[in-house]
């Protein structure tokens, strides 16, 4: 189960993406989350997914 802490989300989620070398869909999946609920809670967040980078960063 991902954090529902959007700090700590974001945390573990590029953790992942970075040091684990997952996807982003196979990091949900892994988790046992929904694709697009992790998705709709970065956007009211203020965040997006960079696919180039790999990392989910504040919407500038």
């Amino acid at each position: 189960m991902l954090p529902k802490d959007i700090a700590m989300l974001v945390s573990i989620l590029n953790t992942k993406l970075r040091d684990d070398d997952m996807s982003l869909e196979t990091i949900v999946e892994v988790y046992d989350e929904d694709y697009q609920v992790i998705m709709n809670k970065l956007e009211l967040n203020n965040y997006e997914y960079d696919h180039k980078q790999k990392q989910i960063k504040k919407k500038s």
